[in-house]
């Protein structure tokens, strides 16, 4: 066993690997872009995207880009997804040269409703086309909202998640849990808002910073390889003797994390500590053996480190996790601009159409090989689930997920 003293420092920083861009769109996206400005640390690179030109127009964000001229006329999108894809595609000029040169895109927004919901998924498609690593951020409505809003949401994050390596996503009905049941409503959207904020500095800070132990694009790349989009995040900050333990345990209170319970399905976390020099290995293995109880026995732990000579004795940790998937490579790879997208079963060698058995030749007539059966089965689209006899049902929501609709259609798994 290695023992290593209190007084030992890490290794010196080596340069910063990247540059992050933030993007948010929708009347969501641009509360989060206005609740970074204020903060210190986060990105400068903030783009407010939007159909309604007035949003647009006040948003602090030093650039601004309004989609849709055509098909909005300067307006909302409605809470029409439809009007607010059309919208994307017709300033998709605008949107492929605003994501070109980008390292690491940001998408901020809000499922379920018109521009977050149709313009992410696009802007994101672009962003990864212009070789960038794409991270999504996003609000999930209200179970109150309805069924059909929350099964829009759905639809809109399996399309986004087809172009990001991670998407992490804040249930509004945990709101409470950031903000407390009597909070004006101003105050827990805001708290909402500066908990998603919370996730672009992380992201920012490990990746812009100068490297202690380095997490770069292909380190990240590499440990979400193969795992659903969907992502889990806890971020905690502290100070003091004991602030590696303390900082570990406020990112395991996070909401997006439900107490550290959500992190025992992963089978990779990443763990990444921000600090000044004084930062020690002793902290950093505090920080793990803090970590450990929560995880599975079968998680592997990523270590990231970044130093930051203004954090004046505080320490920051976050962490990052995506749970393993079911779904077939293709379906993560899927560029398609319509949703859902149905695929075509492949055709099969049958004898030419002309060959059929004649009339009345009974069960024992043969052309060729044995015959294809009468009736085909046409393939089942796993984009999107028929809720069948529970339609006129609120769904049965767990994590996320409605345990109304079939294991292999949620988890998009072909029977063979």
């Amino acid at each position: 066993m290695i023992t290593i003293g209190a007084n030992e420092r890490l290794a010196a920083p080596s340069a910063a690997v990247s540059a992050v861009k933030v993007i948010g769109l929708g009347h969501a996206g641009l509360a989060m872009l206005q609740r970074l400005v204020r903060e210190d640390g986060a990105p400068s690179d903030l783009v407010a995207v939007h159909t309604d030109a007035k949003a647009v127009a006040a948003s602090p964000a030093p650039r601004k880009i309004q989609i849709g001229r055509d098909v909005a006329k300067g307006l909302g999108a409605g809470g029409d997804a439809a009007r607010g894809r059309a919208s994307a595609s017709e300033s998709l000029t605008e949107l492929r040269a605003e994501c070109g040169g980008a390292e690491v895109v940001i998408l901020c927004a809000g499922l379920g409703g018109g521009t977050g919901s149709g313009a992410a998924p696009v802007v994101a498609e672009q962003a990864k086309k212009a070789g960038a690593l794409v991270i999504g951020l996003v609000t999930l409505p209200f179970a109150a909202e309805g069924s059909r809003k929350r099964e829009l949401a759905e639809e809109c994050l399996t399309r986004l998640g087809r172009h990001c390596l991670a998407v992490i996503c804040f249930e509004n009905d945990r709101m409470v849990e950031v903000s407390g049941a009597d909070a004006p409503l101003a105050e827990a959207l805001g708290a909402a808002a500066g908990t998603l904020s919370l996730a672009v500095r992380a992201v920012s800070q490990m990746l812009g910073l100068p490297a202690v132990m380095p997490v770069g694009l292909d380190e990240l790349s590499q440990m979400f390889e193969g795992a659903d989009a969907r992502a889990h995040f806890g971020y905690g900050m502290s100070e003091g003797p004991d602030r590696a333990r303390a900082a570990v345990e406020e990112a395991l209170r996070s909401p997006l994390l439900e107490e550290g319970r959500l992190l025992a399905e992963p089978g990779r976390i990443l763990l990444h500590l921000t600090g000044d020099d004084s930062l020690s290995l002793a902290e950093l293995q505090s920080a793990l053996h803090c970590l450990s109880p929560h995880l599975g026995p079968a998680t592997q732990v990523h270590v990231g480190v970044a130093a930051d000579p203004s954090a004046d004795g505080r320490l920051g940790v976050a962490l990052l996790a995506c749970t393993r998937s079911g779904m077939p490579a293709a379906l993560l790879d899927d560029d398609e601009e319509d949703f859902p997208v149905a695929v075509a079963p492949a055709p099969a060698e049958t004898a030419p159409e002309e060959e059929k058995p004649a009339k009345g030749a009974g069960k024992k007539g043969k052309v060729g090989k044995k015959s294809e059966p009468e009736q085909m089965q046409e393939e089942l689209p796993l984009d999107q689930a028929m809720r069948g006899r529970f339609k006129d049902l609120d769904p049965t929501m767990v994590d996320g997920q409605d345990l109304d609709i079939p294991t292999f259609i949620r988890m998009r798994i072909r029977l063979k």
